[in-house]
């Protein structure tokens, strides 16, 4: 490991040492490999020296960049938006676009498991419609992964999942946001009624199969027969459907609503888990734990030796075990630590924390997945 002036590095070495602003924020993580952008990225910030070597392939998780383009999951929203407003209008449903922003969230989620990570928003609530259906489409996706499916079933399944609350448009806002436990009797009764209006909705198009149809109409029916609107039971329940309908729950779980508090993602996960065999195919659940995240980027914890810190990074190999930012106490001089906690077997996580960090924020938007990288055999 040598200290060099920015000037000397070349496109290609290897950062043998994390880059950290004044401020905490990780501007480059080490053993990335240096490229002409981020040289300049860095030249703009102001940086004069870095450290750089040789990767240890053996003992450093390759890091994957986080200059990612979040635009993709913003028009998934805009365009889960677009098709409401344009049936409000009475427009009827126009599905290019929507196919087009599943098919390229299909492909990169097939590329790249970890981009989940970067798709799913874990925290808006004030556009939760239509935030709702893009994260719903990434689970269903993921689970889909692991399902082993075909580019055809999973860009019907991600279609699907972007779709399956179509029928919330014809119920009144205030209706529309609610759990149905939440209801009075008549109220119940008209909420239930949604999957009735999708089926009303999307049979006027033809371009839709039956499997995308029958999986938005039956997203509510439950392994045991306990669902509606049927009331239908175990495999008789399309397979696209039951996994949509464990999606959806999970995410309205983690997410809460504008007048519910969020559940902390292991007691959702520990939910669906009970609730295997009763209200969900035991399967879907095992292969749907298998592609979830367990602990969310951006997510303050809090360890057993009672450090707090920021969940920055995740291995989908290694979900119980992530990368957390040690926040240290504002009067010490020094930067945050960062812990693999893979590496560090005596440290686990015991909690979530619901306090505000000034920069929690900012590292949910900076986040990044680890993936263990290899040398080439």
């Amino acid at each position: 490991m040598q200290n060099i002036t920015l000037d000397e590095i070349q496109p290609g070495m290897y950062l043998s040492k994390a880059l950290i602003s004044n401020d905490g924020t990780v501007l480059l993580h080490e053993g990335i490999e240096m490229k002409e952008r981020y040289i300049q990225y860095l030249r703009n910030k102001g940086i004069t020296s870095l450290f750089v070597g040789e990767p240890d392939f053996h003992g450093i998780a390759d890091v994957k960049e986080y200059f990612y383009d979040q635009g993709q999951r913003q028009a998934a929203v805009e365009e889960a938006r677009s098709i409401v407003a344009g049936f409000q209008a009475g427009k009827g449903i126009k599905l290019d676009g929507v196919k087009n922003i599943v098919s390229d969230m299909v492909a990169q989620l097939s590329r790249n498991p970890g981009n989940m990570l970067h798709l799913l928003d874990l925290r808006r609530k004030e556009e939760y419609m239509f935030s709702h259906a893009v994260n719903t489409c990434v689970l269903a996706v993921m689970a889909g992964l692991a399902l082993g499916y075909e580019r055809k079933q999973l860009d019907e399944l991600g279609l699907a999942a972007m779709l399956h609350d179509i029928g919330m448009t014809k119920l009144p806002p205030q209706l529309a946001r609610q759990f149905p436990r939440d209801l009075a009797r008549e109220e119940k009764e008209e909420y239930r009624r949604h999957p009735f209006y999708s089926l009303e909705i999307l049979r006027k198009n033809p371009t839709l199969s039956n499997d995308v149809i029958n999986a938005c109409f039956q997203h509510h029916e439950r392994w045991n027969g306990s669902g509606y609107p049927m009331g239908i039971a175990g495999n008789a329940i399309s397979e696209y459907a039951q996994i949509i309908g464990i999606a959806d729950v999970y995410d309205r779980l983690i997410v809460g609503l504008p007048h519910r508090l969020a559940t902390p993602v292991y007691y959702a996960v520990a939910i669906l888990n009970k609730a295997a065999g009763q209200y969900f195919n035991p399967a879907m659940i095992e292969k749907f734990n298998q592609s979830i995240a367990i602990y969310p980027m951006g997510k303050a914890v809090r360890l057993n030796n009672q450090q707090c810190g920021v969940i920055l990074g995740v291995s989908l190999k290694n979900k119980n075990t992530p990368v957390v930012r040690i926040i240290a106490d504002d009067h010490l001089n020094r930067p945050p630590l960062e812990l693999d906690l893979s590496k560090n077997p005596e440290l686990f996580i015991i909690d979530f924390e619901e306090r505000n960090f000034s920069y929690t924020q900012n590292y949910a938007d900076q986040a990044y997945v680890v993936h263990t990288k290899r040398p080439p055999v």
